[in-house]
């Protein structure tokens, strides 16, 4: 199938099509990118502009065009710091879906940073050899560990070319001060990184984006001039750049203005106006890392979106029945524990939770996909009780809300947390504004899998696991539960029965329960 990927970034907008057989075989048709410059002043204002919104609408609109002529049959596009921060945030996903026809998920930074790493993995990695990257975009900045193609340590630090350079630099070209400032916020902001990955190893390291690819571009050209010859023979994929190199041309470019910046081969006449700052977090990166050399890497947000796209349309060619590893799980269970949960009734939940899906998957057309998103939110449905007992089930939502769950999209997470949400209480309502805020579709998967997990954790009602299975059966509009226990289970029926209003009113059949004795 042919598929394309847009990333909104703060400095350019950028689209891949490509001709896929498998998640791990497809070729590259077309790439390209406008620098929009969504993130100027936005990341230093903390509001995107009537004049940026609408360039970046045109741009996504062309790109658009340009996929489908491809014969694009899905466009993914997906926002990145410029809009994750900013407070119109929602104004601008409503304005570019009504304007370019195109939906537009926002992306935390560590799924940003998830996503760089599959696709450096895949175009750069080697196999059994563990990887760091470095993605240096307008509004943050993304390291990434890889081990055998899975990312192990995630990081976003808001630090960006664009960002910082509308912050620190007014004059052209900066000032001392404003150099000297700017490298002191640098060095702050990757010290809790070099804290964290302090003992952890890798052989390759990367180094992805613009902004590297033009730092590592004007090196090469500078050791082909001062070399006299060019370079023969087969090269390695990518460019060098040594730390010791990058130091001095740091050092250089810091007293050029723009116009003598443009002239540097491989830096472009934008990316001129925010070299220096994103040298700068290079260089930190780099240091606070240890790492003397990396090679850059073409291939970076677009395609790690593309083979993750294609890994769900494989996954959902299957029944509804994920893999016992789910990465995406193990990160759900990871905060979970952070919050302190009940891990034993939030496994039994889960389980209960997928055997009632997987029973209803053919009649009531559940994907593959909102079973995870079901699982999901069965693990954290109790974690709001580390913040009270008293409305834990909108605490829940709150603490989903503000995790990072790695893996999912901003979308994805807000779903989870108002699944969590209404596994006890009211039924959702259009005066709920968390709920209020979601897309009719997601409103819809939120209630269908609401439904079935209300029920679920009325059937673990004392916390003690001793239903031991759940069978499903249709007769007409009436499905039977059949509870497989060696308790009686009076007490856990009566309250899936109380539970079960949203189940029958929304998935449209009778619920009924009975008990076998295993």
């Amino acid at each position: 199938m042919k598929l394309a990927a847009i990333d909104i970034g703060s400095n350019s907008i950028k689209v891949v099509v490509v001709d896929a057989t498998a998640s791990d075989s497809f070729a590259v048709l077309v790439r390209e990118k406008d620098g929009v410059r969504l993130g100027h002043n936005t990341l230093r204002d903390g509001h995107l502009g009537e004049e940026a919104i609408a360039r970046a609408c045109e741009c996504i609109k062309r790109f658009r065009s340009l996929a489908e002529a491809r014969g694009a049959e899905r466009v993914i596009a997906i926002a990145t710091a410029s809009v994750r921060e900013a407070d119109n945030a929602a104004e601008f996903l409503a304005t570019v879906e009504r304007e370019a026809g195109v939906h537009v998920e926002l992306l935390s930074g560590v799924e940003e940073a998830r996503l760089i790493g599959l696709a450096v993995s895949y175009r750069c990695g080697t196999r059994g050899v563990a990887q760091v990257n470095i993605d240096i975009g307008g509004g943050s900045t993304e390291i990434t560990v890889v081990r055998d193609g899975n990312p192990t340590s995630l990081f976003s630090v808001k630090l960006g070319a664009v960002g910082l350079t509308d912050e620190f630099f007014a004059f052209d070209p900066p000032k001392p001060k404003e150099l000297r400032a700017l490298k002191v916020r640098v060095r702050g902001a990757f010290e809790r990184l070099r804290r964290e990955l302090r003992g952890t190893s890798w052989q390759l390291a990367t180094g992805t984006s613009g902004t590297i690819l033009a730092i590592g571009e004007a090196l090469r050209s500078a050791g082909t001039r001062e070399s006299g010859r060019g370079p023969s023979g087969a090269q390695p994929v990518g460019m060098e750049v040594g730390f010791v190199q990058l130091e001095r041309f740091n050092e250089r470019v810091a007293a050029m203005d723009v116009a003598t910046l443009k002239s540097i081969p491989g830096v472009s006449a934008q990316r001129a106006e925010i070299v220096i700052a994103g040298g700068q977090i290079l260089e930190g990166a780099m240091r606070a890392l240890g790492i003397k050399s990396l090679r850059t890497c073409d291939w970076a947000l677009r395609e790690g979106v593309i083979i993750d796209r294609l890994r769900e349309l494989e996954a959902e060619s299957h029944p509804p029945l994920p893999d016992e590893a789910d990465q995406r799980l193990r990160s759900v269970c990871a905060v979970g524990r952070r919050f302190g949960y009940e891990e034993t009734h939030a496994l039994q939940v889960a389980k209960l939770s997928e055997q009632i899906f997987d029973g209803l998957a053919a009649l009531c057309g559940f994907t593959r996909h909102q079973r995870t998103l079901l699982s999901a939110a069965a693990l954290l449905h109790d974690t709001g009780f580390h913040i009270a007992h008293e409305s834990h089930h909108k605490h829940s939502l709150y603490l989903i809300m503000h995790s990072e769950l790695t893996g999912f999209s901003e979308e994805e997470r807000a779903v989870i947390a108002n699944v969590a949400r209404y596994h006890r209480g009211p039924p959702p309502k259009e005066r709920h504004a968390d709920y209020a805020a979601l897309n009719q579709t997601d409103r819809d998967t939120v209630c269908r899998l609401a439904a079935v997990l209300r029920v679920a954790n009325a059937l673990d009602r004392g916390h003690d696991s001793r239903v031991r299975e759940v069978r499903c059966t249709r007769d007409g509009q009436t499905v039977q539960l059949e509870l497989r226990s060696d308790w009686r289970c009076e007490e856990e029926i009566v309250s899936a029965e109380q539970r079960g209003d949203l189940f029958e009113q929304t998935l449209g059949f009778r619920l009924t329960f009975a008990t076998t004795k295993v």
